[in-house]
């Protein structure tokens, strides 16, 4: 494909000398082989791939030639996404699995089924999502969203672990949001049981993933494994519960796939670890997000929930 690329570079090169667009033009090629090139040989594992910031991210990562493994809900709609994507790229080295992320026993077959199939794995972005505005369960006896939001990222990421340390440099990437500034840990209701308010609900979840994310990065240090999370912007997805009169004020799913394709590609974050994204640059999260107590607590809590701890000698490293 790059070999093509050049050989018109150069038809082009030649059509355009006597106009003084040869070197920019030149130029230009130059720096789109060198994006593909960085990204080439990448294996990268999104969840929640067949829609909305989700499919935009694997668009965005597809056009630039990396192995992508779509993990996704429905059969139907990933093959329908998947072939979408390929028409519009022509990267062909796109996969997909099924899995129901908020099942637990599907979460440990589909990290079996990655560890048997690929030899690498270099980026794992948890990007499945749901909003839910009244309180439902998961068949786990686990509240959904915070089922889907921190125990399926939990529990996938620790059971590829060693997959991504033995492919390192590698990246964790957790899509979470702003609204966690709404969030709160209960350690006492923590399943959010008492007064059910689906926003409060979706923003302790999304607070509960950045401490995930911390707590992550911080026993990861010296793995070569790097943990960050990001908000992706106000995004017209389909989690459902947006109100009408509000979506044509959101941002659109290609807008927000722009920082989750950053963490996973760019040189810039390589080393980078523990941080909170929101338009491809450093913020700060709320103030819970650095209650080291707290994160302790709650993770620990959480590993009763997914019953998988995290590997001793990983938390030997700090």
């Amino acid at each position: 494909m790059i070999g093509a690329l050049a050989k018109r570079a150069y038809l082009a090169h030649t059509l355009h000398l006597w106009n003084g667009a040869a070197i920019r033009l030149t130029t230009l090629i130059t720096i789109r082989t060198s994006i593909m090139n960085k990204t080439l040989n990448k294996k990268i594992l999104i969840t929640g791939a067949n829609s909305g910031i989700g499919k935009a991210t694997v668009l965005g990562l597809a056009r630039q030639g990396a192995e992508i493994i779509m993990v996704c809900r429905n059969s139907a709609k990933a093959e329908s996404a998947r072939e979408n994507i390929i028409k519009q790229t022509n990267n062909q080295n796109i996969d997909i699995l099924i899995a129901d992320l908020a099942e637990q026993q599907q979460v440990r077959a589909l990290a079996q089924q990655i560890i048997d199939r690929y030899d690498t794995l270099d980026v794992l972005i948890h990007n499945a999502g749901i909003f839910n505005t009244k309180r439902q369960e998961t068949i786990d006896g686990v509240e959904s969203q915070l089922a889907l939001h921190l125990l399926a990222p939990m529990l996938l990421s620790y059971l590829l672990l060693d997959k991504l340390i033995t492919s390192a440099p590698a990246r964790i990437i957790n899509i979470t949001s702003m609204l966690h500034i709404f969030g709160r840990i209960n350690l006492n209701d923590l399943q959010q049981q008492q007064k059910y308010n689906g926003l409060k609900a979706y923003g302790s979840s999304k607070l509960a993933n950045i401490m995930f994310t911390r707590y992550l990065a911080k026993h990861l240090q010296d793995t070569g494994v790097t943990v960050n999370c990001l908000h992706p912007g106000v995004i017209n997805t389909n989690l459902g519960g947006t109100p009408e009169l509000l979506k044509p004020l959101l941002s659109s799913p290609e807008k927000g796939a722009k920082t989750p394709i950053y963490l996973a590609t760019s040189p810039e974050v390589e080393t980078t670890t523990g941080e909170y994204f929101v338009n491809c640059k450093v913020k700060k999260p709320s103030r819970a997000c650095h209650d080291w107590g707290l994160i302790d607590a709650l993770m620990q809590r959480s590993e009763q929930l997914i019953h998988e701890p995290l590997a001793p000698q990983l938390k030997k490293v700090v």
